[in-house]
């Protein structure tokens, strides 16, 4: 998932002459000037507690998250599910603020969505502050129709659709989370391996380097695609250049098998265990005491 402001970063601001509307008039006695400067050192909280003292101050606590933009808006829908910084929790607000955010509404049509080239193109380049806010937003929306937090029930299906919706806007991380729904049918959604192989290629595709090596292992296994050797290995070196552990020790294991189209090279395979057993892999380990009289020439000091 993309990172966004942490909601503990954010306080509550207003407009320099918010309180010089006309339906301030009842608190004439007090300067709009002073009331500008004392709310400015409230909380998010103060701004709830604030708006059941008057009428006129009902919709200060939404005015502010108007105000302070897409950063406002994701801070205050956060510390609502979260129930902090002086807020009762009220999940249901939270999901209003949320859609708000995601500026679409998901239907049940919607969760038939599949991958295509165009979307992958907007995965490969950085997103901006809005689409962040804006994916953020639906991977949250996902999150809670999983859990049932803030909705009328535990919606699944809908939920996947709002991952969908995330990887159609940009976030990459949406599509693998995607893929290993239905890998391992999370969340009651039905194991489907080949759609699980489809979303792992297009997240590997926009860059995701652990869906390199998962679909990396899709193609070795011939699982949800057609058994392919030569294609796990183009996958496994791919996330192994991107440093993913496992798919270093994967491609040594491919030299030393002489498997996916390589000669058998013992020297090699030492040379790819080594990088992974530098990075903690314990079976890289184990084939370098394995190769110990190659891995002693090839690899000095080992």
């Amino acid at each position: 998932m993309v990172e966004t402001t942490t909601p503990s970063s954010i306080s509550p601001s207003l407009p320099p002459l918010y309180f010089q509307r006309v339906d301030y008039n009842a608190f004439e006695a007090l300067p709009c000037e002073m009331l500008t400067v004392v709310t400015s050192y409230l909380d998010w909280g103060d701004y709830a507690r604030l708006a059941t003292v008057h009428p006129s101050f009902q919709s200060i606590l939404h005015d502010a998250a108007h105000y302070g933009g897409l950063t406002s808006k994701w801070t205050l829908a956060r510390l609502l599910l979260d129930g902090s910084r002086g807020l009762a929790q009220n999940p249901a607000l939270a999901i209003k603020y949320l859609k708000d955010l995601a500026a679409v509404d998901v239907d049940e049509g919607e969760s038939c969505m599949e991958p295509d080239n165009a979307d992958v193109t907007v995965t490969r380049r950085a997103q901006t502050d809005e689409e962040m806010y804006v994916t953020s937003a639906m991977r949250e929306l996902a999150t809670c129709n999983f859990s049932g937090l803030g909705v009328a029930a535990v919606d699944a299906t809908e939920g996947l659709s709002w991952l969908k919706a995330a990887f159609h806007r940009g976030d990459k991380d949406a599509s693998y989370e995607i893929a290993t729904i239905y890998e391992y049918g999370n969340y009651g959604i039905p194991v489907e391996i080949y759609l699980a192989a489809e979303w792992f290629l297009t997240a590997a595709n926009a860059g995701h380097v652990e869906a390199m090596a998962e679909y990396g292992m899709c193609c070795e296994l011939g699982c949800g695609v057609v058994q392919s050797d030569e294609e796990a290995l183009d996958w496994y070196t791919k996330a192994a250049h991107e440093g993913h552990v496992t798919s270093n020790y994967s491609v040594g294991e491919m030299f030393e098998e002489a498997r996916g189209g390589l000669p058998q090279n013992d020297s090699e395979a030492v040379l790819w265990y080594y990088k992974a057993a530098l990075m903690g892999c314990e079976d890289s380990k184990l084939a370098m005491t394995r190769l110990n009289d190659i891995a002693r020439i090839v690899v000095p000091g080992w």
